[in-house]
């Protein structure tokens, strides 16, 4: 993070990369971001400069398998289950909850996140986000977030599923509408370049 005046609006930089792509956030002052936006977009047209949504967000956040607290978690979601038990510091000497995951941490997890791909020939209803994980004829999970990639090719996702999903070497069904199950896969993410290239390069 660094801090900076761009088009004379004092500002904060912060290099991220939610999207898998080469990026910063710019912090400012409320009442400044339209005149630093419109300095932006003239600065950005001779370059081709164009915004984009936050469906685009999502689709690339996913293609990089960045989670989003709220739908691909709830309440009752812990780090270990949402596969980002990396993110928690847990020699520190204390913190609020600790104890608990120490606990959680002993115990096998009823659940756990994974990355799923569908098979780029799947044809009629797809699956949907909330859909239902069956396997053996029982809910074994459900699907937190799912979208076609153009850059993959094929329908990736993110999904809640059984230890047994994952022991039986990854392959499950999803409940699509109108009670269609779709054959899908657990796949390793991130789905796009996973070893962050684009990241890396330097502007």
């Amino acid at each position: 993070m660094r801090e900076a005046g761009i088009a004379g609006v004092p500002a904060r930089l912060l290099r991220v990369g939610f999207v898998g792509e080469l990026g910063y956030e710019i912090h400012v002052p409320a009442d400044r971001a339209c005149a630093l936006w419109d300095a932006l977009m003239e600065a950005g047209r001779v370059h081709g400069i164009r915004p984009f949504g936050v469906e685009a967000q999502r689709l690339l956040r996913l293609e990089k398998g960045h989670i989003i607290i709220g739908q691909d978690t709830d309440g009752l979601t812990t780090p270990v289950e949402a596969a980002i038990g990396w993110a928690v510091k847990m020699d520190k000497s204390y913190f609020i909850g600790q104890r608990s995951l120490k606990i959680v941490q002993r115990k096998n997890p009823k659940s756990k996140l994974v990355g799923f791909t569908l098979d780029s020939t799947t044809e009629g209803a797809m699956p949907k986000e909330c859909h239902l994980v069956i396997r053996d004829g029982r809910i074994a999970g459900r699907v937190t977030s799912i979208a076609w990639s153009p850059a993959i090719e094929k329908y990736i996702g993110l999904a809640f599923v059984s230890p047994e999903i994952i022991a039986s070497g990854g392959g499950f069904f999803i409940r699509a509408d109108g009670g269609q199950m779709v054959a899908a896969r657990i796949a390793s993410t991130p789905f796009y370049d996973p070893a962050g290239d684009r990241q890396k390069r330097v502007a």
